[in-house]
């Protein structure tokens, strides 16, 4: 059944089955998330985490199949939809990123530029800012994804995170260590061995700056990237956040809109944003957001479907429209 299902569906594709699907999501906006994109004989793509990287190829085809379906709007559009000043088209759709990383400049923007595809980035304050090649935030997760990780926090127990039989989430790690003092935090990280970064990570300071010229919005994704739920001071973060990005970028950022950190918020967490100035809220969910004669409610918070690479291939590692159809299409609509 598992070998049937991709044929059925590619039929489905082809016939114009699978497009009903589409048609009864046309008054909803979807909302792409990516994280990386690496051309393949970059020399960091093959320690790039899997989950969370295309490569540049793969990534082109995306493009050109969002937009043969789709209407793609800008950040501001969205942002006037939420403010009851203007209307979405039908089968709208806006492509974000998350985090700030290097190769968003290097490779997805050009691609974006030629394709006049825009999107946002939603960036991390600190890691921007950091002087490191490598973010110590991917370090961590790159330490549980090769099993290192375990070993480490049996050495160098953080506070509560010293492993017993089941080793902490990474995302408690982070979370822990996010909170952390800067220099204590360095000083521990300097402790975990991990694959070098031929070249750094996460975007510079004055590179925020150049991302415009490719039709690519800023906003913000948190100061630390520690989850929302897990910060005392929320409002405190975003405000701090705010300001590093307005300097960082020139004033070109949009410091009312936030991805959430990791996809995590509840009640408080929105509350506090909201106070903190923040209006138009990004989550992970995977859901479409429903529009009304083209409007968004103003105090929705907005869900985001995350596109891995498995989402939108064959079973020989090549872009598959009726995949991408159908992870982009078969959703429940809020």
């Amino acid at each position: 059944m598992s070998r049937l299902r991709p044929l059925l569906r590619k039929a489905a594709f082809r016939s114009g089955a699978l497009h009903i699907a589409r048609h009864g999501v046309r008054r909803a906006l979807t909302v792409v998330m990516l994280h990386r994109v690496i051309d393949p004989a970059d020399p960091d793509f093959g320690a790039a985490d899997p989950t969370y990287t295309l490569s540049l190829p793969l990534f082109v085809d995306f493009l050109k199949f969002l937009q043969a379906h789709y209407a793609i709007v800008r950040l501001a559009d969205v942002m006037a939809a939420q403010a009851g000043a203007a209307g979405l088209s039908e089968h709208a759709l806006l492509l974000t990123f998350d985090d700030g990383w290097a190769d968003n400049l290097r490779y997805a923007a050009p691609a974006l530029g030629e394709h006049r595809v825009p999107a946002v980035i939603f960036v991390v304050a600190e890691a921007i800012q950091a002087r490191t090649d490598a973010w110590w935030h991917e370090r961590i997760f790159a330490a549980s994804r090769d099993g290192t990780l375990t070993r480490w926090l049996s050495q160098f127990g953080i506070g509560g995170l010293a492993c017993g039989p089941v080793a902490p989430a990474a995302i408690d790690v982070v979370s822990r260590l996010g909170l952390m003092d800067g220099g204590a935090r360095d000083a521990l990280m300097l402790t975990l061995s991990s694959p070098p970064c031929c070249r750094r990570m996460m975007l510079e300071p004055e590179e925020l700056g150049q991302l415009a010229r490719y039709g690519i919005d800023i906003g913000l994704h948190g100061y630390s990237h520690v989850p929302l739920t897990r910060v005392p001071d929320v409002a405190g973060e975003m405000s701090r956040a705010g300001t590093a990005i307005e300097r960082m970028s020139g004033g070109a950022s949009v410091s009312t809109a936030l991805g959430c950190p990791h996809g995590l918020y509840d009640a408080q967490v929105i509350q506090s944003a909201r106070h903190a100035g923040i209006k138009h809220i990004f989550t992970s969910d995977p859901w479409l957001n429903s529009t009304q004669g083209g409007m968004l409610a103003p105090d929705r918070v907005l869900g985001r479907i995350n596109v891995s690479t498995e989402n939108i291939v064959d079973g020989a590692g090549r872009f598959d429209s009726s995949a991408a159809a159908r992870w982009l299409w078969a959703r429940e609509t809020r």
